[in-house]
C-alpha cells in the first residue's frame, strides 16, 4: 500500500496561474517544508491539498485515496491553518475537551487526556483562562493540540510558529518533531523561515511565483545550488590582512576576472566569494597561519547558509 501524500502536477488558475505544475510526494514519517516569499503560492497549495480550494488540473492523493473521491472524514488529516479559529469565550481546558469528544475519546478518559496535552505543550498556567485572555503564541499551541487530538496520519501546518517568540517557537518545533517521530506522521508545513524549515524538515521545496524551483534535503540544496562561501575575519588591521593575504597571496584562488565582495567595519571583515572546492584546503592553511602569528584573532569560514541560498533563488526570479 502506498501511504504517501501525493500532490501531482497541480495548477490553480485565477486570471493568471497562481500554482503551476507543482508535483511532490510526502512519505509517512517525513516532513516536507514549502518555502517561498509572499505570494509564492504556499498557502494556495496548502488550501488545495486540504480541499479548501479546488484544483483545475492534476490529482491529490492521500495514500491510495483520491481527494476528489474521498470523504474528508476518511482521510485522517490534521490541518493547522495560518490563522487560529478558536471560540473566544471557551477556556483552554473546555476547548481541548470539546475536540477530544468530537474525536470519539471515551468521556471518562477526556479529563486525563486533556491534562496530558496541556502539560505536553507547557500551558498549564492557562488551563482555566478564556481564549480571549491568552497570547497569540499560546493560541498557536492550542491550535496544534486541536490538530493532534485525532492522531492524524497526515498533518498540514500553515506557518505554525507565526507570531511566536523564539523560546515558544522552539518549543513548538519539539512538539511537531515528536508527533512526526512518534506517530509516523506525514507532515507538510509552510514557512517564511529557513531556520524553521531546516530545523523541522527532511526535505524542502522552494516555490517561486507558483513554480517549484527546487526540492531536496536542506544539506543537498546548500551543496548543489551554491558554491559561494563566506569568510569572517576578526583582526586589528583589516587593510593589511586584505592586501597581504587576500590580494598578494590570492587567498581564494581567483582568476583575474573573478571578484569577491567584502564588508568591513572596525576590526571585522566579511568576504563573500565563489570558491572552487580544490582551493578550500589552502584557505584553512593560510587562516591558521595568520591566527598562529596573531595577524587575526579569530575567523569563521563556511558555505552559504540555506537562507542565503533561498535569497539567491528569489533574486534570480526578479
Amino acid at each position: 500500500m502506498d501511504n504517501r501524500l501525493i500532490y501531482d502536477e497541480k495548477k490553480k488558475r485565477y486570471i493568471n496561474r497562481i500554482v503551476d505544475d507543482v508535483t511532490f510526494g510526502v512519505s509517512r514519517g517525513e516532513c516536507l517544508g514549502l518555502l517561498g516569499p509572499n505570494g509564492a503560492g504556499k498557502t494556495t497549495s496548502i488550501s488545495m491539498i486540504t480541499g479548501l480550494l479546488s484544483h483545475t488540473h492534476g490529482v491529490i492523493k492521500y495514500g491510495e485515496k483520491n481527494l476528489n473521491e474521498t470523504k474528508f472524514g476518511d482521510l485522517s488529516l490534521g490541518y493547522c491553518a495560518q490563522y487560529d479559529s478558536l471560540w473566544e469565550l471557551l477556556t483552554v481546558k473546555e476547548t481541548i475537551e470539546f475536540y477530544l469528544s468530537i474525536c470519539g475519546y471515551p468521556r471518562r478518559d477526556i479529563p486525563r487526556y486533556t491534562k496530558e496535552l496541556i502539560e505536553a505543550c507547557g500551558i498549564e498556567i492557562h488551563t482555566n483562562k478564556k481564549i480571549c485572555e491568552i497570547s497569540g503564541g499560546t493560541k498557536r499551541k492550542l491550535s496544534l493540540i486541536i490538530v493532534i487530538c485525532s492522531l492524524p496520519k497526515y498533518l498540514i501546518l500553515d506557518e505554525p510558529s507565526a507570531g511566536m517568540d523564539p523560546f515558544t517557537r522552539r518549543y513548538m518545533w519539539k512538539l511537531i518533531s515528536r508527533l512526526k517521530n512518534t506517530y509516523n506522521t506525514a507532515t507538510i508545513l509552510t514557512s517564511h523561515s529557513t531556520e524553521e524549515a531546516e530545523a523541522l524538515c527532511d526535505r524542502i521545496a522552494i516555490l517561486i511565483k507558483g513554480r517549484l524551483v527546487c526540492i531536496d534535503t536542506p544539506k543537498s540544496i546548500k551543496m548543489n545550488h551554491s558554491n559561494t562561501y563566506t569568510l569572517e575575519v576578526f583582526t586589528t588591521d583589516p587593510e593589511f590582512f586584505e592586501e597581504k593575504y587576500v590580494k598578494e597571496q590570492n587567498l581564494f584562488g581567483l582568476s583575474s576576472n573573478e571578484k569577491y565582495d567584502v564588508e568591513t567595519s572596525m576590526n571585522y571583515q566579511k568576504y563573500s566569494v565563489k570558491i572552487r572546492i580544490e582551493n578550500i584546503a589552502n584557505i584553512f592553511s593560510v587562516m591558521e597561519y595568520a591566527k598562529e602569528h596573531n595577524i587575526i584573532s579569530q575567523y569563521n569560514f563556511g558555505q552559504y547558509s540555506l537562507e542565503q541560498v533561498f535569497i539567491d533563488f528569489v533574486n534570480q526570479s526578479k
